[in-house]
């Protein structure tokens, strides 16, 4: 008479089973190719400085050769460059005109509080389009 072990069903069987770790790494690759993207994304990237209530200002006198820097205010309503008034559309076209006989090929935005955020945009869009090599951003309290 023969017996049967109760193991029986597991004696033959000598394969892994690959199918849960090939289920796993498609699905990582899936997440790395949707992920890449957003991780190479070349943005605006803001470094942003806070400075002291207490600290010491540093006044320099720069040298007469020296080019006065690119300014633009943004206030409520208002788009000045150097203290000119003028038109957010015809700013992009002054500031190419402007940076195309600089060797410092830098703009500084300063937006007032009250300001939206997408008058700001605009603007750095505007002198980034005009030519502008790099944006720098100045934070001026109101009042």
């Amino acid at each position: 008479m023969l017996r049967k072990k109760k193991n029986a069903t597991f004696q033959g069987q000598t394969d892994a089973n690959i199918t849960p770790l090939a289920d796993v790494t498609t699905t990582l690759i899936v997440v790395f190719l949707i992920t890449m993207p957003t991780m190479m994304w070349n943005g605006i990237q803001v470094n942003a400085t806070s400075a002291q209530a207490n600290s010491e200002v540093v006044t320099t006198i720069a040298p007469e050769d020296q080019e006065e820097m690119l300014t633009v205010v943004v206030s409520l309503g208002e788009v000045t460059l150097n203290g000119v008034a003028i038109e957010l559309g015809a700013l992009e076209e002054e500031l190419r005109g402007q940076l195309a006989a600089r060797t410092d090929k830098t703009v500084v935005v300063v937006p007032s509080d009250d300001v939206p955020l997408g008058d700001v945009v605009s603007v750095l869009d505007a002198a980034k389009a005009g030519g502008a090599q790099s944006l720098a951003m100045l934070n001026r309290k109101e009042g």
